[in-house]
């Protein structure tokens, strides 16, 4: 017989899509239950309120989805520039699929909730916070790996990571606010000047 989800996990993952879609503000604890498919009661038995749900809603995101796409997509086996080519590829597929599936694109849950609650919620900023830093570690390495390599200029690779990312966010918003892809189509071109490298075509897409 097939495992039955338990209440936490139905109650994060509910909460993950309603924020993505939405925005956590906007997201009551009674739409929460209705897209879970459990009881009020059942809500208060696991959670105390909506933010400690958050809390545990962005690490189960992370263990199970955000972390294992980034594995893949920057695994050591591929070149530096490569796993940097993969994780733009494989984000601008998700875009699309977004797009697709949903007739919007609703962005980055971490960057649309992380500028929302910066000062209304500030231990679910620090956990968003939190987890864009596991998330920019992946680009480090890369990068330092590229620089070991010869491949970019030697640079500070936390800020240049930095940069990056924050160069990404703004992509994404853009293509959140326009209902666009091209933002985020654009962004090989757009992180190789940034880093001083023409990225080469996703392995990702060779390999398919």
């Amino acid at each position: 017989m097939p495992k039955t989800t338990p209440t936490p996990i139905k109650l994060q993952q509910a909460l993950y899509e309603l924020m993505w879609q939405q925005s956590y503000g906007r997201v009551t604890i009674d739409a929460i239950c209705e897209r879970a498919g459990v009881k009020k009661g059942s809500f208060y038995h696991a959670y105390p309120d909506k933010a400690k749900l958050a809390l545990d809603a962005f690490e189960h995101f992370w263990q199970e989805q955000t972390r294992p796409w980034l594995d893949e997509a920057f695994s050591s086996s591929e070149l530096p520039l490569v796993r940097l080519a993969n994780w733009l590829e494989s984000g601008l597929q998700k875009t699309i699929a977004c797009k697709e599936e949903h007739g919007k694109i609703y962005g980055c849950p971490l960057f649309n909730v992380g500028s929302e609650l910066s000062t209304l919620e500030p231990d679910v900023a620090a956990k968003v916070t939190e987890i864009l830093r596991r998330h920019r570690r992946y680009l480090v390495s890369a990068l330092r790996d590229a620089a070991a390599d010869g491949l970019v200029e030697p640079d500070d690779a936390g800020e240049v990571a930095r940069d990056v990312l924050t160069l990404v966010e703004g992509a994404l918003t853009q293509a959140r606010i326009a209902n666009k892809i091209d933002p985020v189509r654009r962004l090989p071109k757009s992180v190789g000047r940034l880093i001083g490298a023409t990225l080469p075509e996703p392995s990702i897409l060779t390999n398919s």
